[in-house]
């Protein structure tokens, strides 16, 4: 089946050479693309990233050699760091193509003011995890930890990752979900009627109550399911997962929910 929508957004494939599925996955969804003029991934492509000179020694050129082949064919691909690969730079957005967005991004899609964020930083109730995106987004922190050799790297990040895990069993799923008074505050911010952001695996379509007016959060879907993507065309906005789709219209000027 091809994706036939001009604008595409993807989020947490957690690709990693470990699981040689999940990349083959990710390749046989670029080759659907044939109609697609934006692609978007919101973070969190890579489960761990450390650096952009790390691509080879990760395993992972292949992800590398497919971005670069959709950028060549006419797509441009847009890259937002995540709160796994938020070390993703300039440097493989040359090699590859793509353009990094900086986070929140703003952008006009398909006539739609449109947010685009990862998600974590809008989860304000998981003190821990904002503490350490706090000091990973700080300019020194990271040239400090890319001026490592790469096994140390690869040593520190294996262990952010188990001690992330190890902790998620200690918190709520609230904690680790969304806040609402962050989700309003941002789209008041930002005056859009759509926010989209991956992060917390609970794919869904909400509406969201700012008083003088309406808004929209759709919320991308891991891919341990499947992909889950979010098409966007004029007046429609669809977001897709595990076989389930729901699908958000435009009628005048005003945004509905359509039954499923």
């Amino acid at each position: 089946m091809i994706i036939d929508a001009p604008i595409v957004l993807i989020s947490d494939l957690h690709l990693t050479a470990e699981e040689p599925d999940g990349l083959a996955e990710f390749h046989q969804f670029c080759d659907r693309l044939d109609h697609v003029e934006q692609l978007f991934i919101l973070g969190d492509l890579f489960e761990y990233w450390i650096g952009d000179d790390a691509v080879g020694l990760l395993g992972l050129d292949s992800v590398s050699e497919t971005l670069k082949k959709i950028c060549h064919s006419g797509v441009a691909v847009f890259l937002l760091g995540g709160n796994r690969d938020f070390l993703i730079g300039e440097a493989l957005c040359k090699d590859t193509g793509c353009e990094l967005l900086s986070e929140p991004a703003e952008l006009e899609l398909a006539g739609i003011s449109t947010l685009l964020q990862h998600g974590d930083k809008l989860c304000i109730d998981d003190h821990e995890h904002q503490s350490f995106r706090t000091m990973v987004d700080s300019p020194q922190w990271r040239r400090d930890f890319l001026a490592r050799e790469f096994s140390e790297r690869q040593s520190l990040a294996l262990a952010a990752r188990f001690q992330s895990e190890t902790s998620k069993r200690y918190k709520t799923s609230n904690i680790m979900d969304v806040n609402q008074k962050a989700v309003e505050q941002a789209l008041r911010n930002s005056h859009s009627p759509l926010l989209i952001h991956g992060h917390t695996h609970r794919p869904g379509i909400h509406e969201v109550l700012l008083g003088d007016r309406s808004a929209w959060r759709v919320v991308l879907g891991d891919w341990s399911a499947g992909p889950s993507y979010v098409s966007i065309e004029k007046n429609l906005v669809c977001l897709h997962f595990a076989d389930q789709k729901r699908t958000l219209s435009r009628q005048s000027d005003r945004w509905e929910l359509q039954p499923h």
